[in-house]
């Protein structure tokens, strides 16, 4: 990968045509479409450093390592909350060259085509399924897994259009190492007779699948926005500057002059690694990238947001829009945890020096091994009873007095029939939420023995949160304020999700790999059996999936609006947002594959004025 010194200022230009504030998953794809025309100059500012070397970003399995450690990681804890029995929870967020892409765990999941439908008819033309299937194409290369793993994984249903050329490379990764779980799966959930009914990619299937990854087909390691989208042969480009450590504190804005009373981005603050402040301008526009948790805390440093909650913190207030920072969604999941059979152990073993040092020099030596797989595979289901039979949506909300609940194109969307309101992910490893202020205790396989586990995440929830400064030092935290399971609906939706989990463990071929009376790590050791337990462990289990969003929607500014259809900060010109910020309703599933079409669209956006 390129040697080029990315934290050096040296040569930074006075102006550049655009500047794009965020060196991550959706700031990189915006830079590099962009500076595809070599007569448009870009500067791409990443308050993180450059790790494209660090094999803790590299090897997609050692990505929990980089949570919560500030090498990576912002490092947000959020405010207790009050649905989750008081909790803090724990917060990743990207801060290296390749934002939250460069860390996550690496699973491609595609969103439904009713969800953005749904963003359609929420007031934004143009971003229709039939106009976004061709970015989740776009963003990315997809490379066939092999006949061996199409039969053990039962992929015959990878029959859409998937990427061909695109610089994010989805992969199986290496045809051995996979937990004998990623085989199970499938074939429990065509026991239950639920089987997959279609190409994820397509935004209609519903079912089990083992998901790709982003994995490289031949090396085995990460592809993210990082190394994909700031290729050598990208970062060669003599039109392109991306410096990283150097933190963005505002974006400088003026008063427009005569009919217009627009305020204008005409550049930025920052301080390079070197600590010198220092302001570049922006010929063009400004491209604000930072992610639905800085995005927000940028434009509020800047003066734009709640003149109420500015002026708290001693800051004018040039555009007053309360809507800024507020609409935040994250996905909630819940683990459950069981202990295998003897003499099987799980990933857990990960915990022991040794099996770290040989599954490395597996991958070192021959690109083979546990670190060379992705291990985790995903469901997508309506919502069910306990002995699997539909359970009418419109009839829930209608029983719990709900029937109105708003918004209402989420409501109207999540009872249409077959609309999946759960997923369910299997990971054959450990989770220990609790108490779920630190992913050390998550990810930290601190309990001994050997488990695996399947988790119940909530698609579509209706709670919606805030992130607003606590500071006017850009160096502050934000506070952040998801306001988890606070919508009585969540909780009724996602307790029955829950109640899924013992039933899909206990389906062959997957009980087969439980132990019989083995330890469970959920609910205090004894099986969840009826909703008010199914309830109290999503208070006490609830964990957020790290794909926080819509903190600057994309919405009509008279229904909490930030930007408008072509992403253009309401009152401000020469300044766009193209983050998970805009969304207006989170996706289903693992958002990732989602910010990048986003992005891709973004791009074509601004290149057509």
């Amino acid at each position: 990968m390129t040697t080029i010194d990315t934290a050096s200022i040296a040569g930074l230009g006075a102006e550049y045509d655009y500047i794009v504030i965020g060196g991550g998953t959706s700031g990189l794809v915006v830079a590099s479409r962009l500076s595809e025309d070599e007569d448009v100059s870009v500067l791409v500012l990443e308050a993180g450093a450059n790790r494209l070397q660090d094999p803790k970003i590299a090897i997609q399995g050692l990505a929990a390592s980089t949570y919560f450690d500030p090498d990576y990681d912002w490092c947000i804890t959020t405010e207790p909350q009050v649905g989750l029995n008081n909790r803090r929870l724990a917060q990743p967020l990207g801060k290296t060259l390749g934002g939250s892409s460069a860390i996550n765990l690496g699973m491609v999941i595609y969103p439904s085509k009713s969800g953005f439908n749904t963003w359609e008819k929420s007031g934004n033309p143009g971003w229709g399924w039939e106009t976004m299937k061709s970015y989740f194409r776009k963003f990315h290369t997809f490379t066939e897994p092999q006949e061996k793993l199409k039969k053990e994984f039962m992929l015959d249903y990878l029959t859409g259009a998937h990427g061909t050329d695109g610089p994010i490379q989805i992969s199986y990764g290496s045809e051995e190492g996979f937990p004998p779980f990623l085989q199970a799966w499938p074939r429990a959930w065509s026991t239950l007779c639920k089987p997959i009914d279609g190409d994820p990619i397509s935004g209609v299937a519903v079912g089990a699948f083992n998901n790709a990854a982003t994995l490289h087909p031949t090396t085995r390691e990460r592809s993210h926005a990082g190394n994909a989208y700031f290729s050598d042969k990208v970062a060669r480009r003599p039109n392109l500057r991306v410096i990283t450590e150097a933190l963005v504190e505002k974006i400088l804005l003026t008063r427009e002059t005569g009919d217009s009373s627009n305020l204008r981005a005409t550049g930025v603050t920052l301080v390079g690694k070197d600590g010198q402040r220092q302001q570049v301008s922006a010929r063009r526009e400004v491209i604000l990238a930072a992610g639905a948790i800085k995005s927000p805390q940028l434009l509020e440093l800047s003066g734009i947001g709640s003149k109420k909650v500015l002026e708290k913190h001693g800051i004018e207030c040039l555009l007053d829009n309360p809507n800024v920072g507020e609409n935040l969604q994250d996905h909630g999941f819940v683990p459950f945890s069981w202990e295998v059979a003897d003499p099987m152990t799980s990933g857990d073993q990960m915990r022991n020096p040794s099996v770290v040092e040989a599954a490395m020099g597996a991958f070192q030596e021959a690109r083979a091994g546990p670190l060379s797989v992705h291990p985790l595979a995903s469901a997508f289901f309506p919502l069910q009873s306990q002995d699997l039979k539909p359970i009418s949506v419109s009839q829930l909300l209608s029983d719990v007095g709900q029937a109105e609940a708003e918004p209402r194109e989420l409501r109207e969307q999540i009872c249409a029939p077959g609309d999946c309101s759960a997923q369910f992910i299997l990971a054959p490893f450990q989770l220990n939420p609790f108490p779920a202020d630190n992913p050390s205790q998550m990810y930290g396989l601190g309990t001994e023995g050997f488990y695996a586990s399947i988790v119940a995440v909530l698609n579509h929830p209706f709670s919606r949160g805030s992130v607003h400064i606590q500071s006017a030092n850009p160096r502050s935290p934000p506070i952040v304020d998801p306001r988890a399971m606070t919508h009585p609906l969540d909780l009724e939706l996602h307790a029955r999700h829950v109640l899924l989990l013992e039933k899909i463990r206990d389906t062959p071929p997957l009980r087969e790999l439980f132990k019989e009376g083995g330890r469970r790590l959920h609910n205090d050791g004894q099986r969840v059996e009826t909703l008010d337990q199914a309830k109290e462990a999503v208070r006490n289990r609830y964990t957020p999936h790290y794909h926080v969003c819509g903190t600057a929607a994309m919405m009509p500014r008279e229904s909490s609006g930030v930007v408008d259809p072509k992403l253009r900060v309401y009152g401000v010109d020469g300044l766009r947002i193209v983050d998970a910020s805009i969304f207006p309703l989170i996706p289903r599933g693992n958002i990732q594959s989602s910010v990048y079409a986003v992005a891709e669209r973004a791009a074509d956006i601004i290149r057509a004025g």
